[in-house]
């Protein structure tokens, strides 16, 4: 990269609907099989090195609550594994929706600073994936997210753990608007684990097994949607307020993990006026990603 380049760095969003952790020792063995869709927009990240003299060295998230330029776990790991990203690069990110809540934007983060830090040092995609599968690993953020967003588009189906270069990634590319809510603060991908405790592989592993043997959006939804319940992840009566958007032709099912709800609906907008009142939270119409992750400049 020369003094004066510049890259735009855009990387899907990604709501899991089911998936099975699996623990290693390798950080990079570590992962998780399971299914979820990239949704857009994006992520956007603006990289530049150093050397051409920006604001600041180093990461920078700005998310819709504001720009956030420490505490952030993921990055903290990062430098931990690669401290040159700090004196090198400078990233800009710009999330639309918050960390912590279910998008997995902690991983789009991961990924545009590795991805950064990559075109300063010469790294292939796949070899700055790596570090931020790394990261998020580490710093216990996710497991499955940095695969799917490089490799996926649409339903993303992860077959094997492990991160770039290790899982099995496969994807059905499904074009769908979305109706998207969020609510509530944050809770950490290790809260939300120790919550589900022992109870993750029974509730996830016949699901999972159904789903991967003939998978598609209406076996994946339908899997998700009681998987979502089980969890915990709705209430009965917020259960009870979906399913009957279902029955009355404004989504086609739905899903959710930690804070997040993904309606996958024909009429968004329609869905959205239905729902006033009845569900609250931050209401957002995006629509399922199927552009993979890229780097312009």
């Amino acid at each position: 990269m020369n003094e004066d380049a510049a890259f735009l760095v855009r990387v899907p969003l990604h709501v899991t609907g089911l998936w099975l952790p699996f623990w290693r020792r390798e950080p990079l063995l570590a992962g998780s099989v399971g299914a979820g869709l990239l949704i857009a927009p994006p992520a956007t990240a603006r990289v530049r090195p150093c050397s051409s003299r920006p604001r600041f060295c180093g990461v920078r998230v700005k998310t819709p609550g504001g720009v956030v330029v420490s505490g952030v776990s993921v990055i903290d790991e990062l430098m931990l594994i690669e401290p040159s990203l700090s004196m090198k690069v400078s990233v800009e990110v710009d999330l639309p929706v918050p960390l912590g809540v279910g998008y997995a934007a902690s991983a789009a983060v991961a990924l545009s600073a590795a991805i950064g830090l990559g075109l300063i040092e010469g790294y292939t995609l796949e070899e700055a994936a790596r570090l931020a599968h790394i990261a998020e690993v580490r710093a216990g953020t996710g497991l499955g997210d940095v695969v799917a967003m490089l490799y996926g588009r649409g339903l993303v189906l992860r077959y094997s753990p492990g991160g770039p270069g290790e899982a099995r990634v496969e994807s059905i590319p499904v074009a769908r608007r979305l109706l998207v809510v969020s609510r509530g603060g944050p809770l950490s991908t290790r809260e939300m684990h120790r919550r589900l405790s022992w109870r993750l592989h029974s509730m996830a592993a016949p699901r999972l097994a159904r789903l991967l043997e003939k998978p598609s959006l209406e076996r994946f939804l339908a899997e998700a949607r009681g998987f979502s319940v089980e969890a915990g992840f709705v209430s009965s009566s917020e259960a009870k307020v979906l399913d009957e958007m279902v029955e009355v032709g404004l989504a086609e099912g739905w899903y959710a993990k930690k804070r997040v709800i993904v309606l996958v609906s024909p009429k968004p907008e329609e869905l959205r006026l239905k729902l006033k009142g009845r569900l609250e939270g931050d209401v957002r119409v995006c629509e399922t990603s199927t552009e993979p992750l890229s780097v312009k400049g």
